[in-house]
């Protein structure tokens, strides 16, 4: 095996929802950046994970997320030749925000060519292996095929999703005793949907619940929608596999086995049984299962769920949240609940993003230093994005100031990330 040595200003672990936003303020705002990503791509639960839905840029009322978020999706809708879509046009009457979605590869080949362009070195393929602090450097140890690579850097953007480089390190971390189920995203096409009738389809699923051709978790808004909303939706974001814990390769194993189990009994199902459906086909299928949440960071504070619901102004506040809460659970399926002052938008505080006791290294993303039902609205795809943009500014600050990132103030660092288009907080 090789071993090859690097020395980087800041260096991004995970290039996924956060990350890859992390490391592009980062280099944008001049400082060597690197990303160790495990995956093939970047943009992770939007892209290779399939749910490619970024959401939510807009409430109600307004933008809640811009800034590099923004830039990325409107650009990539200017390179699918589509119109980037009128958010003051449309009538949430059943939802708070507006949906948005990417074209995977666009939007995939995008991020990665505006984070070369802003000189992001990257390795995909890697897994960190072993982080230590030497001196005033971190030495981040990571394997891929035929290549260890060793490191250096000054800051450390922890954007793992489940808290890899906090938990290396021995810091303390926090996991829900119950957790949120997982998912495989997956899109069945083919359906003549004009052949489907709400009301028979619902006795065909709710028959085959009971004599055990489909299973609990098979079709995860049963508590919620009618299976035609399954039906009509392809089963995308539709299934939940209990218990995933993807924080390790066995666990990740379990999950992937059980998703695949699970989209191949209903797809058989459907095929078979729903008038209509006789030539539906599976058009897409992520390449491996997701975990909501597994390993949360112990912040320097952590978020509550009556911070969340009544909107705390904290003062060190560094990016919005949204204004809902989508929790989903094995007992129930999905619980989902709005914030009733549709003008109060959560935000996230610095402290949160800061393991406690650490220097010299943040989290964003599902990282962040929350409790299970808070964690359930900043947990959105726009807010992990919105997250990893302020860590990648206060890594970039601190760089440039010679200090600890979580020496920098919070309101330079709104600055900072405002410099590059994100919305004021």
């Amino acid at each position: 095996m090789r071993t090859t040595q690097e020395t980087v200003d800041v260096v991004v672990v995970g290039g996924g929802t956060a990350g890859h936003v992390a490391a592009i303020q980062a280099a944008r705002a001049g400082v060597t950046t690197s990303v160790i990503e495990a995956g093939s791509m970047l943009g992770g639960t939007m892209t290779a994970g399939g749910v490619w839905m970024p959401n939510h840029f807009f409430t109600k009322t307004g933008p809640v997320v811009q800034g590099i978020p923004w830039e990325l999706y409107t650009r990539s809708k200017e390179i699918e030749g589509l119109p980037v879509p009128d958010y003051r046009r449309r009538r949430p009457v059943e939802t708070p925000g507006y949906y948005s979605y990417i074209n995977v590869p666009v939007y995939a080949a995008l991020a990665e060519a505006e984070a070369v362009k802003a000189g992001v070195v990257l390795h995909y393929h890697e897994f960190v292996q072993d982080v230590s602090a030497v001196g005033d450097l971190w030495e981040v140890a990571s394997v891929g095929r035929g290549v260890r690579r060793v490191t250096h850097a000054k800051e450390i953007v922890d954007c793992s999703g489940d808290s890899d480089v906090v938990r290396i390190l021995g810091m303390r971390v926090l996991k829900s005793k119950v957790s949120q189920p997982g998912t495989l995203q997956y899109k069945i096409g083919g359906i003549e949907t004009e052949q489907l009738w709400k009301e028979e389809v619902q006795a065909l699923y709710e028959e085959a619940m009971r004599d055990g051709v489909l299973r609990k978790g098979d079709w995860a808004y049963a508590n919620m929608e009618p299976f035609l909303y399954y039906l009509q939706h392809g089963g995308h974001n539709a299934t939940h596999i209990y218990d995933a814990d993807t924080s390790d390769a066995d666990g990740q194993t379990r999950a992937d086995i059980e998703g695949r189990e699970r989209m191949l009994r209903i797809f058989r199902f459907v095929r078979e049984s729903i008038p209509g459906a006789e030539r539906a086909r599976i058009d897409f299928m992520a390449p491996h299962a997701l975990a909501r949440e597994t390993f949360h960071t112990v912040g320097e504070y952590t978020v509550v769920k009556d911070d969340f619901v009544k909107a705390t102004d904290f003062p060190d506040k560094v990016c919005n949240a949204f204004n809902y809460i989508d929790l989903h659970s094995q007992a129930i399926g999905c619980e989902v609940s709005f914030i009733d002052d549709p003008e109060a938008i959560p935000t996230v505080p610095f402290r949160a993003l800061i393991p406690k006791g650490s220097r010299r290294i943040t989290v964003a993303g599902r990282n962040v230093s929350a409790n299970r039902i808070a964690f359930a609205g900043i947990r959105a795809q726009c807010t992990c994005m919105a997250m990893g943009q302020a860590m990648g500014a206060a890594a970039a600050l601190a760089v440039q100031r010679g200090v600890a990132s979580r020496d920098v103030d919070s309101r330079d660092i709104v600055a900072l990330t405002v410099e590059h288009g994100a919305v004021p907080v």
